[in-house]
C-alpha cells in the first residue's frame, strides 16, 4: 500500500513538473535569434545591453541576443546593413552615413553627451588644437568622421585628413611611448589608466569647443522597423529597461 502511494506521489509530481516546465519550454523554442553589434571595447558603455541579457529582460520580450564584440575591420553600420547584426551602436556620424543613403534607422540615444575625446601626454607639447597638423592620431575609422570631433578641429583651423591617422591599438602604452601624438579615447576610460601610471595628460574635448552631440546610438535598418516592427520596438524597450 506504501509503495503504491510513493509511486502514486512520484508520478503526481512528475506531471506537475512537466506542466511547469512545458511553458518555459515553449518560451525558450519560440525566443528570436537578433545580434547587437558594439562600437567599441566592453566597458561600462554598453553595461545596460548586458544587463538586460543577464536579468532576462530580452527573453521576456521573446528575444534570443548575441552581443557581438567590437570588430576594427568592420563598422557597426556596415555590419547592420550587410545583416551581419540586426542592430548595431554608432556615433554621431551616423548623420552623415544615413545622409549618404545608408539604409538605417535611428532608435534611441543611449548617452545625451559624446564621451569621445582626444588625449596626449603634457611631454609632447600638444597644448592647442591648433598643433595638431602634422602629428599622429589613434583613431577608429567611424571615430574620424564623427561630427563633433570634425567640428573642433575645422573651427581650429585644422583639417583631421591633415593629421597622420594610425590604425587604433587601444593601448594606452602607445600614447605614453611616443608611439603616437594623440588618441581618441573615452573620458571615462583612458584618463584613468593614464592617472593610475602617474602621467600627466591633456584632454581635447569637442564640448569645450561648443560641439556637444548625441552618442551611443542604437540604430537599426529600415528593412527591420518595416518587416519586423514588433521586434525592433521589443529590443528597444528592453535595452532601455537595462539602463
Amino acid at each position: 500500500m506504501d509503495s503504491e502511494k510513493g509511486l502514486f506521489l512520484k508520478s503526481f509530481l512528475w506531471v506537475i513538473a512537466v506542466l511547469l516546465l512545458t511553458p518555459l519550454l515553449l518560451q525558450a523554442q519560440k525566443l528570436e535569434k537578433v545580434s547587437l553589434q558594439l562600437q567599441w571595447l566592453d566597458q561600462f558603455q554598453f553595461a545596460g545591453y548586458y544587463i538586460a541579457k543577464e536579468k532576462g529582460f530580452y527573453k521576456e520580450v521573446g528575444l534570443d541576443v548575441e552581443l557581438l564584440p567590437f570588430n576594427d575591420t568592420l563598422s557597426p553600420v556596415d555590419a547592420v546593413v550587410s545583416q551581419k547584426a540586426t542592430y548595431g551602436i554608432g556615433r554621431s556620424s551616423l548623420i552623415i552615413d544615413k545622409s549618404k543613403g545608408k539604409d538605417i534607422v535611428l532608435m534611441a540615444s543611449i548617452f545625451q553627451s559624446s564621451p569621445v575625446v582626444l588625449l596626449a601626454t603634457k611631454e609632447s607639447n600638444i597644448t592647442t588644437i591648433k598643433d595638431f597638423a602634422g602629428k599622429r592620431i589613434m583613431m577608429t575609422t567611424d571615430a574620424t568622421s564623427e561630427v563633433a570631433m570634425q567640428a573642433m578641429a575645422y573651427r581650429n583651423g585644422v583639417s583631421i585628413d591633415k593629421m597622420i591617422l594610425q590604425k587604433h591599438s587601444f593601448n594606452v602604452e602607445d600614447l605614453i611611448n611616443n608611439k603616437t601624438d594623440l588618441m581618441a579615447s573615452y573620458l571615462s576610460n583612458e584618463p584613468f589608466l593614464l592617472q593610475e601610471k602617474n602621467v600627466a595628460y591633456t584632454v581635447f574635448d569637442p564640448k569645450d569647443s561648443g560641439f556637444d552631440f548625441y552618442s551611443d546610438i542604437l540604430f537599426t535598418t529600415e528593412d527591420e522597423v518595416r518587416d519586423h516592427r514588433q521586434r525592433a520596438l521589443n529590443f528597444r524597450s528592453a535595452s532601455l529597461r537595462g539602463w
